[in-house]
């Protein structure tokens, strides 16, 4: 199957959502909700690219390529659309980057500074949001300051994290009977450190 990109014929397998097939082929399209091998829903906005025949911009995370496709990557109306998006998931992230022991690690902190997305532009975040760390078991704590919602926790347990209210106000919980089920690789889906590894204090 061959698609373009970027004014650019490539060929892919058309087995994989566009996501996977332009990582294959080289060309970077970051995300925020997504991760290899993991279950998902798109959800954050980062990675979504211009299919240039409909008119429309799409997630390339959930989407598959068709046959004779065109899109576009690094156009600056598809850039702009993914600093929104980081924008917003920074709105709803209330921790202090320049103290956070897990910065050097952090998806969303590394992607705003090589986007220029503005940590202010959308106002404070829900009060609602939990501040202190929670201890889900054994070595694996949660902050929910640091949580984005991309739900990468709540899709990959069984029992475990779940969403909570809704709209601006919806956070991730996980109940006190759940968490000694949580597998502690789940950790590794976290894409701002909210899941980490730590011994207790």
């Amino acid at each position: 199957m061959r698609i373009k990109v970027n004014n650019e014929w490539i060929d892919v397998d058309g087995s994989r959502v566009l996501l996977q097939e332009l990582c294959a082929a080289g060309i970077r399209v970051p995300s925020m909700c997504y991760a290899d091998g993991a279950k998902h829903q798109a959800s954050c906005m980062v990675c979504m690219v211009k299919d240039v025949r409909k008119g429309q911009m799409i997630p390339s995370c959930s989407t598959l390529p068709q046959e004779g496709m065109e899109i576009e990557t690094d156009s600056e109306e598809v850039l702009e659309l993914r600093r929104m998006g980081l924008e917003l998931l920074l709105s709803d992230h209330r921790a202090r980057c320049g103290v956070c022991e897990g910065k050097g690690k952090c998806k969303l902190r590394e992607l705003a500074l090589q986007f220029g997305a503005k940590w202010v532009r959308y106002g404070k975040p829900s009060s609602s949001v939990h501040e202190e760390r929670i201890h889900v078991n054994g070595a694996l704590f949660f902050e929910p300051a640091k949580c984005i919602r991309c739900g990468l926790c709540v899709y990959n347990t069984v029992d475990g994290f779940t969403f909570v209210n809704r709209g601006f106000e919806m956070q991730v919980m996980i109940p006190e009977e759940s968490r000694e089920h949580v597998d502690e690789r789940v950790a590794d889906l976290c894409p701002t450190g909210a899941l980490y590894m730590k011994k207790e204090d």
